[in-house]
């Protein structure tokens, strides 16, 4: 702690400012995916914004984190959200900007922003902060995973020298978070570590909320150990930035000096193995604050060993998992060692008193917006097929142009919504992902009577995507469109279809992602077929779709159905969603073969959706 003090005081007087260990201010935290904060079931995924606050003294520093993913310094600014943080911005305040990912131009996107229209849309920034007398802090974007000795994106698609030339122009502080993650990325670390340990590729099993992996998302997010250490290195850059920069004005000087003083002690944070290899991968020493997250990571295949477990510097064994995680730093230094089999056993390392730690560490209060209510009769309640895990119900928009209606045959859910005919009309949907991607594909099922096409807009979040119907033939007879390469990001999003001809837009009854995770906002994600859920026992089940009507049930082996007796219609249909085979009969109470006479069909995954007496009963997958 002297040490701390010696730094505070000898900045104090570098700027000529008192610094004032009351001083209570807020850190408004702007950006895209890999800043912004992730819901618990996201989990390893992390943006730096949600862990910034771990690495302040909380009682004088709150860290508010607007940033979310898909934007860009333009959409931001063009989606209103730079007005909501201009609203909350008082005097001696610090605002961290953070664009780059998404302003890239290609010439294929809303938001991408060509470079010589950068400056204007980062320069927004600065005048808010100046209008409100807060500080400016330019954060430029972390590399992304281009590998060992790999490109420099953000040198290329220069943001790192704007950012840099209008922090100078402003008077503002300037934070090259690109040049120390390149540096640690293409120069300095192992590229698998990186891949592995940083950005977000989880290998099957790893974690409870990617039971299948993450092997296509591992160039541009990151987990939580990712995020520690780019606020790792944003600590530093300001401390450098304070000691070493003379653009930066008086008042910003300030701020800075506040902002500095308010960082909690960092202590040496030494990770080691009880055996040898230099190609081992192993979480990295670092320099981190009391209360940060804990992460601990090895990689025992690139050991060759059998990995015994985590240990403590008091040789206390942690976990017998080589991922460690959902603990806090200590209030000193610490010293964890992964055990192997064939090494010597642990060997307890001197260390100092844990410091206190009572001071409340500040948290990202603004986030991913809040989950809404819903009728849950609109949400998928049965299991969704593997290649289509995420069916969300369409019938019944959060706000629309038309009408949810059911009087055609073959929809697979509550109805369908039946656009106005009209240029103008859409329909809105509340959506969640509880993941990311970047080629996402998403189909749509609908139908429509009519002799010409009908062109929409389906608008994913802030992506946009034409998409053409071909007419069906009949109002009774539904096929199904496909969008490719749908941007997702883990968040509360909109979906939204919108008209693009005077006929309105076909009867729409659902849609898909081939991603697991995307849902109505306010219910739950799907479950997939020959996914196992585990039990709070531990043990594994399958969960089946729950019949609407309690006493119909669905033997899938012998494609019978128990019911009380009644008029049961079924409706056998492919992937497609185009009906195969359509009976209406009355049957005894008890169990009956699904339809009366056999169907021939190709092997393969089909639909059946049954009803009894008027009302739906079940729909679910069946094998053929």
């Amino acid at each position: 702690m002297k040490g701390v003090f010696k730094f505070l005081a000898a900045a104090a007087v570098f700027t000529g400012i008192a610094v004032s260990d009351s001083t209570s201010f807020k850190v408004h935290v702007i950006g895209d995916s890999t800043v912004c904060n992730y819901k618990d079931n996201a989990y390893p995924q992390t943006g730096w914004g949600q862990i910034l606050g771990s690495f302040f003294d909380g009682s004088r520093v709150q860290v508010v984190n607007y940033a979310i993913g898909g934007r860009s310094s333009k959409t931001f600014v063009q989606e209103g959200r730079l007005d909501e943080v201009k609203k909350n911005l008082q005097k001696g305040d610090v605002m961290m900007v953070q664009f780059g990912h998404n302003d890239r131009y290609f010439g294929s996107k809303p938001r991408e922003v060509p470079f010589d229209s950068l400056g204007y849309w980062l320069q927004q920034y600065a005048d808010v902060a100046k209008g409100a007398g807060a500080t400016l802090v330019y954060v430029t974007p972390m590399n992304m995973n281009m590998g060992a000795n790999g490109r420099n994106i953000f040198t290329e698609y220069n943001v790192v020298g704007k950012m840099e030339e209008l922090a100078k122009k402003n008077g503002a502080v300037y934070v090259n978070l690109n040049a120390k993650s390149y540096n640690a990325y293409s120069k300095s670390w192992d590229p698998a570590y990186v891949s592995r340990y940083q950005f977000k590729m989880f290998l099957k099993g790893e974690y409870p909320n990617y039971k299948d992996g993450v092997t296509n998302d591992g160039t541009t997010h990151f987990q939580e150990s990712g995020s520690i250490a780019h606020c790792q290195w944003i600590a530093e850059e300001l401390e450098s930035a304070l000691k070493n920069e003379s653009y930066i004005s008086a008042d910003n000087k300030a701020n800075l000096t506040q902002l500095v003083s308010a960082l909690k002690p960092r202590y040496a944070f030494t990770v080691k193995a009880n055996v040898s290899n230099s190609k081992g991968l192993i979480t990295h020493n670092q320099q981190l604050p009391g209360g940060a997250p804990l992460t601990l990571h090895v990689s025992p295949g690139s050991f060759g060993k059998k990995f015994v477990g985590w240990y403590d510097d008091d040789c206390n064994k942690l976990s017998a998992d080589s991922n460690y995680y959902g603990k806090k730093t200590l209030y000193r230094a610490a010293t964890y060692t992964a055990v192997f089999d064939g090494g010597p056993a642990c060997q307890p390392t001197s260390h100092g008193e844990e410091g206190s730690g009572d001071n409340p560490t500040s948290s990202s209060s603004v986030g991913p917006e809040s989950s809404a209510s819903i009728d849950t009769a609109l949400c998928f309640t049965g299991v969704a097929d593997e290649a289509w895990p995420s069916p969300i119900d369409m019938a019944s928009p959060e706000a629309g142009d038309g009408w949810t209606e059911a009087n055609h045959e073959g929809f697979t859910g509550q109805g369908f919504f039946n656009f106005d005919n009209s240029a103008y009309s859409t329909a809105t949907y509340n959506v969640t992902s509880d993941q990311s991607a970047s080629n996402a594909r998403v189909m749509i099922r609908y139908s429509f009577q009519g002799n010409t096409d009908r062109d929409m807009k389906l608008t994913v979040d802030n992506g946009e995507y034409d998409v053409t119907f071909k007419s069906t033939g009949s109002w009774d007879k539904w096929d199904t469109a496909y969008v490719e390469d749908v941007w997702v990001d883990a968040l509360d999003f909109k979906v939204k279809l919108a008209s693009a001809s005077a006929d309105g837009g076909p009867n729409i009854d659902m849609i898909a992602f081939d991603i697991k995770g995307v849902y109505r906002t306010g219910c739950k994600p799907a479950k997939v077929e020959n996914d196992v859920e585990s039990s709070s026992s531990g043990e594994s089940s399958i969960v089946w779709n729950k019949p609407l009507v309690s006493a119909v049930s669905f033997d899938a082996l012998n494609r019978s159905v128990a019911t009380p007796g009644g008029l049961m219609e079924v409706q056998l249909m492919d992937a497609m969603g185009k009906i195969l085979k359509r009976e209406l009969r009355n049957v005894p109470s008890g169990s009956v073969p699904m339809l009366s006479s056999g169907v021939r069909l190709p092997k393969g995954r089909y639909f059946v959706r049954i009803s009894l007496n008027g009302k739906l009963a079940l729909m679910r997958p069946v094998s053929w």
